[in-house]
């Protein structure tokens, strides 16, 4: 199926041709919450750019500082990072430079690659690339990373990990993704697959959490190490916008009063939910808490029946992220939805944020969990 153009948001009157202001989605670094940001997409543009407090609200942090030349043969140096975007319902990991508070975002060409768009500068609209010939140049880097992956095989899990730390190449700390092509049709209810688990050696950042609770339950939140306790003052204070947090929890005794933050805390994937385990009985708070923490990830499928799901970072000891794939792998397996037909993994595909995809050994990675099935 041939897609249809994606249309600019407005164009900027006065601007040269190729340059116009698009809409699209900055995601926390879970991919759980999204903000929409209006950003200039110009086909000199190679990076995308973020200004620094929306990244900030969403929990990133910078992961290294890098140098960069100007089209004025000047040279400046930013803080980068990789962070998730959303376009039009499809989620990708993207290299984003840190801009200033008061500059306007910029949608780069190595960001609109990760979901296979081109720009159309004469029609000023962002559109699908047709073909593997038109695919835009790749560096000198990501060539011979792609030279050293074989893709007419696919890799048993543990070789596949340590290949995609020698290939590594970006001088900031990379995250580790797996894409899972699943046969779902989320469509149906009964076909959709959502769940979470606690990472065995985490994502390699903290989680600032958030506890609505009282009494007994505010005093155990806090001894638990949590970030933000509290109940009326803090349901009232994010009513008010304020997200300074990555996760929320909250006691089963008042999610009668959290109820109401549903339109600020749902559309960003925040809000406590007994499916989640985020709404929890008051004594079950510390390990709630430990967990969330420690490296706590949801894992879903979107509308193209695809899940996408961060490991950790590629700075992790090999055996680190293989302990994380397993317990990833067992998580999905284990939540196989009632009504899924014919084959329920189609593909799987190990990735960084910069790198190169490894198609893993679909039975081989399977096989890690005790519970495998295809």
């Amino acid at each position: 199926m041939v897609r249809e153009a994606i249309p600019a948001s407005s164009k900027i009157q006065g601007e040269s041709v190729g340059t116009f202001t698009f809409n699209f989605e900055v995601g926390s670094p879970d991919s759980q919450r999204f903000q929409a940001v209006e950003a200039l997409v110009d086909t000199g543009a190679i990076f995308s750019r973020v200004p620094a407090s929306i990244l900030r609200e969403l929990g990133h942090e910078p992961a290294g500082r890098e140098l960069f030349e100007l089209g004025d043969g000047s040279i400046v140096e930013w803080d980068v990072s990789d962070v998730p975007a959303r376009i039009d319902e499809k989620v990708r990991v993207t290299a984003c430079i840190w801009g200033p508070d008061d500059a306007t975002a910029v949608l780069g060409a190595v960001t609109l690659e990760r979901f296979l768009l081109m720009v159309d500068p004469t029609r000023q609209q962002l559109v699908p690339i047709k073909g593997p010939f038109m695919m835009a140049q790749h560096g000198k880097k990501y060539m011979s990373a792609v030279e050293q992956v074989d893709r007419t095989r696919l890799y048993e899990p543990n070789e596949a990990i340590g290949l995609l730390k020698e290939i590594a190449y970006a001088k900031f700390d990379e995250t580790v993704e797996l894409h899972i092509r699943t046969g779902l049709d989320t469509r149906h209810a009964e076909q959709q697959l959502r769940g979470t688990l606690v990472l065995p050696h985490g994502l390699g950042k903290g989680q600032r959490v958030l506890v609505f609770a009282e009494g007994e339950g505010a005093r155990l939140a806090e001894q638990s190490g949590a970030d933000h306790v509290g109940s009326d003052d803090l349901i009232k204070k994010v009513e008010g916008g304020w997200l300074d947090f990555e996760v929320a929890l909250a006691t089963k005794e008042l999610m009668g009063k959290v109820g109401r933050l549903g339109r600020v805390l749902g559309p960003r994937g925040l809000m406590p939910n007994p499916r989640t385990n985020t709404v929890v009985e008051a004594e079950d708070l510390p390990k709630a808490i430990r967990d969330s923490k420690q490296g706590r990830v949801e894992f879903r499928t979107d509308r193209t029946n695809l899940v996408h799901v961060p490991l950790g970072k590629i700075s992790f000891e090999q055996n680190a992220l293989y302990e994380n794939l397993s317990a990833l792998i067992d998580a999905v397996v284990r939540g196989k939805p009632s009504g899924a037909k014919g084959q329920y993994i189609r593909s799987l595909t190990l990735t960084t944020t910069m790198g190169p995809g490894i198609k893993l050994d679909i039975p081989a990675t399977l096989s890690l969990s005790a519970a495998a099935t295809v």
